[in-house]
């Protein structure tokens, strides 16, 4: 008989993965929130060099050189997601047990997993006499809330998760000459993060009775080691024997934006804008729920000597940390006034999601660095958009964009279903007074449809800290979002 895996080696892969939704969302190109102004939401995102309003701080701050004294909007978004989740037959193994992999999901479940946020930002910018403008903007970069069945084929690798972040983003911009402007700003950001999923003690449990029972059949008592070996088949992949754990964690990082606008003629401007990566380090806690009611026969053959040379009982709460970096990004986006009504924009914006291959937890105790493969590629955005000035009160928008993905559908995970997505919009600004207006957007966003089917190997690495939980299914996913911008001049 083979010698399994080891209770203590998996251990650490537990808690690896009980962290893992922190670092993606701290992450992921995915996870970027993508609407922090309702006014660019009404084009899809394509108005990064339009400049009409202090939301021109997350795009292009550059662009508030363009206003003059106190300029102020705040925003609210409001995003309705449609999701689903059709399983294909997940599974839970325990390789060089001799133990037949168990199946964890039932095929062709299908379930919906994430509910509407409203999400707000805000901006403000003041230009004096001096040719100096300044502006602050408050706005969530990254964001998400995701909440599985208890039960489902994916437990093991997520439950639930949440991510909450903000950034403070101050910027000072000035004028090179008449056609070109400049701005650089600090971006403080903090991020706090909760999840829970299912810990499957059957897995660790049935490794301990494996260990024993070759032990025993080591040591001439293959009678002992036959009826250790059958009680780890009858154990392992029961969902009787699920425990829980629930972590949190949160940081501080910082980071740095530059900008340029360039207007070559009247009607015409160029923008580039730069946000650099931000380094975090998410420090959580991991509260372990252990169940109660694995038969006292199996506890004593783990327990008891000569078969205690693997103690699957001390999942005590601990601490761990993640260092991450989120990716920078560089965009480049343009606007021309076709006609004294009409206009046209698109941008195009790169982010380096590259940087994210492995994810490697370090544990304030002395077990080993847990891995996990991730291998994300470099993702682009392009953004199409046309508005109207109907009348000298209403202004009308559309958009159209296409977002590439960085998630190789070889790694997605249940934290991140993320795949290639389109997205058609329409807005409008209504100017209600000399100094005030208000946007309004909709956008449909649609996702690829998408094939998950992920595994827990340790990226290939030994010793290998690894569940060896693999969820397998199919994403369904697109969402509608809602927004309104109040902008006001003083």
């Amino acid at each position: 008989m083979k010698n399994p895996r080891s209770a203590g080696a998996l251990r650490p892969l537990l808690a690896a993965l009980a962290l893992l939704p922190l670092a993606l969302t701290a992450q992921a190109a995915g996870y970027r929130f993508g609407t922090q102004s309702a006014a660019a939401e009404g084009t899809a995102n394509a108005n990064g060099a339009e400049a009409a309003d202090a939301s021109t701080l997350f795009a292009n701050p550059a662009g508030i050189t363009r206003l003059k004294g106190w300029n102020f909007s705040g925003v609210l978004d409001y995003v309705d997601p449609k999701t689903r989740f059709t399983d294909e037959g997940s599974y839970i193994s325990l390789p060089g047990s001799g133990l037949q992999p168990r199946q964890i999901g039932t095929v062709g479940d299908s379930m919906s997993f994430a509910k509407g946020q409203a999400v707000p930002h805000a901006y403000l910018s003041y230009q004096g006499e001096n040719g100096l403008a300044y502006g602050l903007g408050v706005f969530v970069p990254w964001g998400t809330k995701l909440n599985y069945p208890a039960s489902w084929g994916g437990r093991y690798n997520l439950q639930k998760v949440e991510l909450k972040s903000i950034s403070l983003n101050p910027n000072i911009a000035f004028k090179a000459n008449e056609q070109l402007s400049m701005a650089a700003g600090l971006n403080v950001q903090y991020m706090e993060g909760k999840l829970r999923r299912a810990v499957p003690y059957a897995s660790v449990y049935a490794a301990g009775l494996l260990n024993a029972a070759h032990q025993a059949a080591a040591g001439g008592a293959p009678g002992l080691a036959l009826q250790l070996q059958q009680q780890a088949g009858q154990i392992f992949g029961n969902s009787a024997y699920d425990g829980s754990i629930a972590v949190d964690g949160k940081d501080w990082g910082l980071g740095f934006n530059v900008a340029l606008m360039w207007d070559p003629t009247a009607d015409t401007r160029v923008g580039i804008s730069y946000r650099s990566s931000v380094a975090h380090k998410l420090k959580g806690h991991a509260d372990w729920t252990q169940p109660s009611n694995l038969p006292a026969t199996v506890l004593a053959a783990i327990t008891a000597a000569p078969y205690n040379g693997v103690s699957a009982l001390d999942h005590n709460d601990s601490d761990a940390n993640l260092s991450v970096r989120t990716p920078e990004s560089f965009s480049i986006h343009g606007f021309h006034q076709l006609t004294p009504t009409v206009a046209v924009m698109a941008d195009f914006t790169w982010t380096g999601d590259s940087r994210l291959q492995q994810l490697r937890i370090d544990f304030a105790n002395s077990t080993a660095d847990s891995i996990t493969a991730e291998h994300w590629k470099d993702s682009t955005k392009v953004s199409l958009g046309a508005q109207w000035k109907v009348f000298p009160s209403l202004l009308l928008r559309t958009g159209y964009s296409r977002d590439l993905s960085p998630v190789p559908s070889s790694t997605r995970s249940p934290a991140l279903p993320d795949s290639h997505r389109t997205w058609l919009a329409l807005g409008a600004n209504w100017a209600f007074m000399d100094n005030a207006s208000v946007d309004f957007s909709y956008g449909h966003v649609k996702l690829k449809d998408a094939a998950m089917n992920a595994t827990d190997d340790g990226d290939g690495e030994t010793p290998c800290n690894c569940a060896y939980s693999t969820a397998r299914g199919n994403y369904y996913s697109k969402a509608t979002i809602f927004g309104v911008q109040f902008n006001y001049k003083f």
